[in-house]
């Protein structure tokens, strides 16, 4: 362009005024032209330049957003699933409360149902209270006597024929805690009474287990030599005559019977065997 510029300038001073004139406008209006096409060249560029940064960034906002509304998706699926569950757990406890509380309803009229049967047992138990203390008053005025159920009665005593069998130690226990003690014989009569109840062996309240040989019933008294019931051999061995056979201890504990089935005497017997047994109390008058 400057060369241009200076060969208008040197035709201008050269040649003629008015051709110079001419030719000088043309020059400078193509060198005009030429500089602001390359103006517009530039801008262009600018201006392209400027439009892909746009784009980029435009690009990076789009990519952005479209992060965002993924993540956003993606929470929210979520707390939807989450709230599926919750409803789900929540159905769960309101039907775990309401089997809770049919319970409740159950358990409520079972209690009035039992507090209304501890009201009928109480009143039951006030009428046998009732009806004893009325048989008491009768057997005063009578002179009958009572004993208590499954006990038998005879003379001033009620007896107590066991149905299970124990040793002798568990026997003589047992009968306390049924408010007597093993039976203590004293009479012909009391021993025909007891023979003619007992189809087998039984245990009763006699025992040398202190001192050899020295036999007492379970109230500490000494046997009587008048009112003892052993078993007499024809070959003059009776009872008792302390086995050791079997046990070196020998045989300590009194019954009523052998176990051969006999019933009408006594022996003495290894007090660790197994038998029924005859408690006794005295009847209430």
């Amino acid at each position: 362009m400057g060369s241009v510029y200076e060969n208008s300038v040197f035709a201008f001073s050269t040649g003629n005024s008015d051709e110079n004139d001419s030719q000088y406008k043309g020059h400078f209006s193509n060198y005009r032209e030429s500089k602001r096409e390359v103006n517009t060249a530039k801008w262009t560029k600018v201006l392209l330049i400027v439009f892909a940064v746009s784009l980029v960034f435009a690009l990076g906002g789009l990519c952005a957003v479209r992060i965002q509304y993924v993540s956003v998706s993606a929470q929210l699926s979520a707390q939807e699933t989450n709230g599926t569950i919750m409803s789900r757990q929540l159905d769960k406890l309101t039907a775990n409360f309401t089997t809770v509380r049919d319970h409740l309803h159950i358990n409520e009229l079972l209690m009035k149902e039992l507090t209304a049967n501890y009201s009928r047992v109480k009143e039951q138990l006030s009428i046998s209270e009732e009806t004893v203390r009325k048989l008491s008053r009768f057997n005063q005025s009578s002179g009958c006597a009572i004993c208590a159920i499954h006990w038998t009665h005879s003379g001033e005593k009620c007896y107590y024929f066991s149905t299970v069998k124990m040793n002798w130690t568990q026997s003589r226990d047992h009968c306390v805690t049924k408010g007597g003690h093993l039976v203590i014989i004293t009479s012909q009569a009391e021993q025909e009474f007891l023979t003619s109840n007992v189809k087998e062996t039984h245990w009763i309240g006699l025992n040398d287990l202190d001192t050899e040989g020295r036999w007492l019933w379970v109230d500490n008294q000494p046997l009587s030599q008048t009112e003892e019931f052993w078993m007499k051999r024809e070959n003059g061995v009776s009872e008792p005559d302390n086995w050791t056979k079997q046990h070196v201890d020998g045989e300590d504990c009194a019954s009523l019977g052998h176990p051969d089935g006999e019933t009408d005497f006594w022996t003495d017997a290894y007090c660790f065997e197994e038998k029924r047994f005859v408690c006794e109390a005295a009847a209430a008058v």
